[in-house]
């Protein structure tokens, strides 16, 4: 279905979706600003779109999926399941383009089969770090090999991501132990754990510095810059090109 308002949209949500990939590949960190201008286009837009639209049937569903989808993943940042960042764009892309105005395809959500689409981009990652473990014959738990590997403790804050192991001190012993898999997925809340703090603020983390540049190699996460994915699961999705389609045509 083309809508002249729903393209504006998407050429402007497109746009930021490149400009916020090349900052997250950067530094891991997205200028709030950089969302305002396709903010204000796209909801514009969305209500012109909406206004055309809202009778067809299938729409009020596409609508409501829509709200519910930003909510989830507002509430998935909060919860600190995904970065700030990340859930503005998908917040962003599911309420100022609903559907693509480019393709016709199945599932009736351009954010999803975006996700969805990244998700499946990023298996890359998890691949290349058990495979990269498994050649150096770093040992770890398996969810760890698949998502981190070990650096020197002095190189931490040179690194984007989150310490995978509690380190401490006892009777001038430093004693390692892997962080369970609940405490990794939720780690956004743990600020001591993220690279970045270490990075901008030494001073107030300068104990935990100084136990890992003694304890030698500790494993980090791959801090993966999620918005490159996005961006690519984007283009697909604007084309059409949708693994959420694929299966359902498969299915169905």
């Amino acid at each position: 279905m083309f809508s002249l308002p729903l393209a504006v949209s998407a050429v402007a949500v497109l746009l930021t979706f490149l400009a916020a990939a090349v900052q997250d590949w950067k530094t891991r960190t997205v200028y709030r600003v950089t969302w305002y201008p396709a903010a204000v286009v796209g909801g514009i837009c969305a209500v012109l779109f909406w206004l055309e639209y809202i009778h067809v049937p299938g729409a009020f569903f596409v609508l409501l999926l829509s709200l519910v989808f930003a909510a989830l993943c507002w509430i998935f940042a909060v919860l600190g399941m995904f970065g700030k960042a990340d859930a503005k764009a998908l917040v962003l892309l599911s309420l100022a383009v609903p559907v693509t105005p480019f393709a016709a395809w199945i599932f009736p959500s351009l954010a999803v089969s975006t996700l969805v689409n990244a998700g499946i981009l990023s298996l890359a990652v998890p691949l290349f770090c058990l495979g990269y473990n498994l050649c150096k014959g770093n040992r770890a738990p398996f969810w760890l090999m698949c998502s981190g590997t070990p650096v020197a403790g002095s190189s931490v804050k040179g690194r984007f991501g989150f310490l995978a192991e509690t380190v401490t001190e006892e009777n001038g012993v430093i004693k390692k132990e892997f962080v369970r898999v609940r405490d990794s997925l939720f780690s956004l809340k743990s600020p001591m754990r993220h690279t970045r703090t270490f990075r901008e603020h030494p001073e107030a983390c300068a104990d935990i510095l100084r136990l890992l540049e003694k304890c030698g190699a500790v494993w980090v996460t791959v801090g993966i810059p999620l918005l490159v994915p996005l961006t690519a699961g984007l283009i697909f999705a604007l084309l059409g090109i949708s693994a959420v389609d694929i299966l359902l045509s498969l299915l169905l």
